[in-house]
């Protein structure tokens, strides 16, 4: 969907909106560190990424409690991405080992088998159980490593 972005560009006086970007302070947006929180999901979905010629399985989560952190990260959100298309087809990695790491994942939090039959089933999938087990249904407790392969792991699931 292409935005019209000329209604916007009129309505703004763009030198004063330059001298409001130049004296604004910098803003400083420290990661989410490792520790163990109590999540919402808030988006999972199958997607394209960025530069469009590869599909990821993509969470976003935001942080209701903190367990066991340094600080409090309260209400920040992390997220989880995980390219299941295009991969380096090695013995090591490749489309099949991140796809069966998506639905171990999965797995973990929904009482049923996921399976992978395609990209555009399982897209569907996802989004059925996102929409239909997930949203609004469950807070999960995670241990979180920014520096992980496996950002996300799952400690337990909590039925809302």
């Amino acid at each position: 969907m292409a935005v019209d972005f000329s209604k916007f560009d009129e309505a703004v006086n763009s030198d004063e909106l330059k001298k409001e970007i130049n004296e604004a302070p910098e803003q400083e947006f420290d990661e989410v560190p490792a520790g163990r929180y109590i999540v919402a999901i808030e988006s999972m979905e199958v997607k394209p990424t960025k530069k469009g010629d590869k599909l990821m399985f993509a969470v976003g989560a935001r942080i209701k409690e903190t367990v066991d952190a340094a600080k409090k990260q309260d209400n920040r959100c992390i997220f989880f991405n995980r390219v299941i298309s295009g991969n380096r087809s090695t013995e090591k990695w490749n489309d099949g080992r991140a796809i069966k790491g998506v639905l171990t994942w999965l797995s973990e939090i929904v009482d049923h088998d996921v399976e992978f039959k395609s990209y555009s089933k399982f897209a569907a999938e996802v989004e059925s159980i996102f929409n239909d087990e997930v949203e609004d249904a469950i807070e999960i407790e995670i241990d979180y490593d920014p520096e992980a392969f496996n950002p996300i792991s799952i400690v337990e699931v909590y039925d809302l």
